[in-house]
């Protein structure tokens, strides 16, 4: 009777004990409030912000007031913004136009981008402050020059409306572009708009502009392509033409711009693997020999990021023959929509395990010309077997990958999988 009572003992604790997940949550919370009452200002900041978007906490806007109204008044610059816009907005206190204002001004004059816009954002509605659209497009042209997407656009409004300052569609053109590439979609309809009074030459000289401003900023601009991780420490396979000829290549992930090197290729195959410094997801490879016709199979990516922006992209499809152009063996063909940017993405089954490597995509003009046809969905990837052989060649990366996934995944499982290891490609 002891050990059954023990037992029951045990197996309630189990059922009542919060999962690991919110444990480490809990202890997360628990460490960034003791620093916030240790009068630590980044984390009264990251505490207000729990509070004021309910992160792991109930929302509650009153504890992010008081949380950023400390870090502020500390001179940290992010809360001093996101104290501004709860005064603009009436979250945790009343409406005060002349406190947002107040707040937002200190922000900028540390140089703080969304400081710097939200100011110009005040002059534009005359919130605060009597409304100026010169002022207006001048703080939103600061806050454009620092990189801040929302601001890039919002300059390029101006500069398309010649709101508060002359109407140019050439520099219009160039600040919407920036944040398109970003990833703010709401510049591409200002681009539609403005492109229809605009000349090639205009255009053309526009984008010009924009690729300056990024070499400018060390944004690399000659070529950008897809990839995943193949190891926690940065190990990375992409396609070789997207690095070809490169004197410098860039990771983006979640942590930002990363330098990469050129690890070891196959320049037959296209492929490429770089390496890079940090902790990533990384996704498991396996034989590509029993991939069967009609296995369903998915790509994550980054095609076409100056019009879809650089948040990665899910298509998916099937193998539609195990060989590829010719019959090459080396290849899978696929009906999986690929555009260019796709290159150098995982083709991942249902396991989630990378069964082949993004590589090429019929062309329209190539196939009229050969056949009188146009090719409907037909795209390639190469086989995980040949990036498998050219991990081998690198002994110590092979001691590191993952093992494949032996059963099937729940799609969302291994859509996010592959989403986690995922990242953008940039060479110059």
């Amino acid at each position: 009777m002891n050990s059954i009572r023990r037992l029951l003992s045990v197996l309630l604790a189990v059922l009542i004990a919060p999962s690991f997940a919110a444990r480490a949550q809990l202890s997360d919370f628990a460490e960034l409030s003791a620093k916030a009452a240790q009068g630590n200002a980044e984390a009264q900041f990251k505490l207000g912000v729990r509070y004021h978007y309910g992160e792991a906490v109930p929302q509650n806007y009153s504890e992010a007031l008081k949380w950023f109204q400390k870090a502020a008044e500390q001179g940290f610059a992010p809360a001093q913004s996101e104290l501004g816009y709860m005064h603009e907005q009436g979250h945790g206190t009343i409406v005060n136009f002349d406190e947002a204002m107040k707040w937002y001004r200190k922000a900028a004059d540390q140089g703080l981008p969304l400081g710097l816009n939200n100011v110009g954002s005040m002059y534009d509605q005359g919130r605060g402050v009597s409304q100026n659209l010169v002022e207006t497009a001048k703080w939103f042209r600061q806050a454009a020059e620092q990189g801040l997407s929302v601001a890039q656009r919002n300059f390029g409004n101006a500069l398309a409306q010649g709101r508060g300052v002359k109407q140019d569609y050439v520099e219009a053109y160039k600040w919407l572009r920036l944040a398109v590439i970003q990833g703010n979609a709401h510049a591409r309809d200002g681009i539609r708009e403005i492109s229809l009074r605009m000349t090639a030459d205009e255009i053309a000289e526009a984008r010009r502009r924009a690729d300056e401003f990024r070499k400018s900023r060390g944004e690399p601009t000659r070529a950008s392509g897809s990839g995943f991780f193949v190891t926690e420490d940065g190990f990375f396979i992409t396609n070789f033409h997207v690095v070809r000829d490169a004197t410098r290549i860039i990771i983006r992930t979640d942590a930002g711009n990363l330098p990469a090197q050129l690890v070891a290729a196959d320049k037959v195959n296209d492929l490429a693997l770089l390496k890079t410094d940090g902790a990533f997801k990384s996704l498991p490879l396996s034989s590509s020999r029993d991939t069967k016709l009609g296995d369903a199979v998915f790509t994550v990516g980054f095609p076409n990021i100056h019009m879809q922006g650089t948040a990665p992209k899910l298509t998916d499809g099937k193998i539609s023959s195990i060989v590829g152009l010719e019959d090459d063996p080396r290849f899978f063909q696929v009906n999986v929509a690929i555009q260019p940017g796709n290159s150098g993405g995982a083709l991942v089954n249902e396991r989630g395990n990378v069964i082949g490597v993004i590589t090429l995509r019929m062309t329209e003009s190539v196939a009229y010309q050969r056949t009188g046809a146009l090719p409907q969905n037909v795209n390639f990837a190469v086989k995980s077997a040949y990036a498998l052989a050219l991990l081998e060649s690198q002994p110590a990366v092979i001691a590191r990958l993952k093992h494949p996934q032996m059963s099937k995944r729940k799609f969302a499982d291994a859509v996010k999988a592959a989403t986690d290891a995922a990242a953008l490609v940039f060479a110059d």
